[in-house]
């Protein structure tokens, strides 16, 4: 009987562990070239908040400032009928709107080029897909990720 209870539980929490990875929501990552490439991903099964409702980048003061306190550079969205779950969205280059996606900010023109030194932080809306977003600076010509998740 022991044997049993011992699968039992065995089975049971590796089933927990890959229904929790498996439901991961939509994640934005950058590469490391200037102008940054951001890419999306979303677990299997993840039911809800795997699609991206816009992709805005604001420069913000410092690492550990507040999203809401930086000044938004770029900003689009997709248009209604474009695929936007994280298995439909493409790579996305920095100032490059991609098809099926219109550009809010700037309303006419590329957007500012990124600086050295500089904090920048990509992200879709937080309240409907809270890990999705990724801060990063321009350092020595290539994008470095700031760690926070």
């Amino acid at each position: 009987m022991k044997i049993d209870s011992r699968l039992f539980i065995c089975v049971a929490t590796l089933t927990l562990v890959l229904v929790t990875a498996g439901c991961k929501s939509l994640t934005i990552s950058v590469n490391d070239a200037n102008p940054p490439v951001f890419s999306f991903s979303a677990g299997r099964l993840a039911e809800c908040c795997d699609h991206l409702s816009f992709l805005m980048v604001a420069e913000l003061p410092d690492e550990t400032s507040d999203p809401r306190s930086g000044k938004v550079i770029w900003d689009i969205r997709p248009d209604s009928g474009t695929d936007n779950s994280a298995e439909g969205l493409p790579k996305i280059t920095y100032g490059q709107v991609p098809p099926g996606f219109v550009q809010e900010i700037p309303v006419a023109g590329p957007p500012p080029p990124l600086a050295e030194g500089k904090i920048y932080q990509a992200t879709s809306p937080p309240v409907e897909v809270p890990d999705a977003y990724v801060r990063f600076r321009i350092q020595n010509g290539k994008v470095v990720e700031i760690p926070g998740r």
